[in-house]
């Protein structure tokens, strides 16, 4: 039996990187996954490759900077499953500026899709998921970054926004634990995802210059390397982990 045996999981951002990731495993250990990506080719994709590969998972196109389609997501799950047990919010995006250069669009781009459309998912399906208290077998996982913990030039509204969630993902831990529903904050560090700068991804000589400076264990994080800490968090291994804020950056939180 696979560790996600039984679960029905949410996971938005499925598209590419840490979202298609954390599916396609939660798939492997067993978990009927409803994916979520403002992609419709690239988030198919990876629900068609899981269904190819034995697994259970089913694609629904939306944009959560629109509660509209918040409201989509919810309904397709209803409508297939009638309930859900996890919730993994991982949709995100960067944006590389200096303050000045920062601007209204990017504030409400930035704010809407890592903190606002996060907050939505929340309100939609935290009420489904106390129905029926399961002490802890339900959890949400809200994916932010070492950038809520630790300055970063460039990433203002990146970083302030990821460290809006991470508190708020705790706060909420505190009111949804006693009702059965676990709420955990993972933090990963720098990984080789699509927001990685195509200089940075196509030079492993860029690649290992950075991480003498940025991780200590000496590479760059991979999409996988976040998800095995997924499974965890999510699985009934961690029925007594709540309010939690795992850090998974290769040490990059220890370095300067």
């Amino acid at each position: 039996m696979g560790r996600m045996e039984g679960k029905i999981a949410v996971v938005t951002g499925v598209g590419s990187g840490i979202g298609k990731a954390i599916a396609q495993m939660f798939a492997a250990e067993g978990a009927k996954v409803v994916g979520a990506s403002y992609s419709p080719d690239k988030g198919k994709k990876v629900m068609e490759d899981i269904n190819a590969a034995g697994g259970e998972g089913m694609f629904v196109q939306a944009n959560l900077r629109k509660k509209e389609d918040v409201d989509k997501v919810y309904q397709a799950v209803m409508d297939r499953y009638g309930t859900l047990t996890t919730l993994v919010n991982c949709a995100g995006v960067l944006v590389h500026k200096t303050f000045l250069d920062h601007n209204d669009e990017d504030y409400d781009y930035i704010s809407e899709t890592n903190y606002r459309g996060y907050i939505w998912m929340m309100q939609k399906f935290l009420p489904e998921m106390v129905k029926e208290n399961s002490h802890g077998k339900n959890s949400v996982l809200n994916i932010a970054s070492v950038s809520a913990l630790k300055p970063e030039s460039n990433a203002y509204f990146y970083g302030g926004f990821k460290a809006a969630i991470d508190l708020t993902t705790r706060n909420l831990s505190r009111e949804f634990s006693p009702q059965g529903v676990r709420l955990n904050v993972l933090c990963p560090g720098p990984v080789n995802t699509g927001m990685t700068p195509k200089s940075v991804k196509d030079s492993p000589e860029v690649q290992a210059e950075m991480c003498k400076n940025i991780c200590s264990i000496g590479r760059l994080g991979e999409p996988e390397d976040i998800a095995y800490a997924a499974v965890y968090l999510c699985s009934d291994e961690a029925t007594w982990v709540t309010g939690a804020r795992l850090v998974v950056d290769g040490g990059a939180s220890m370095m300067g």
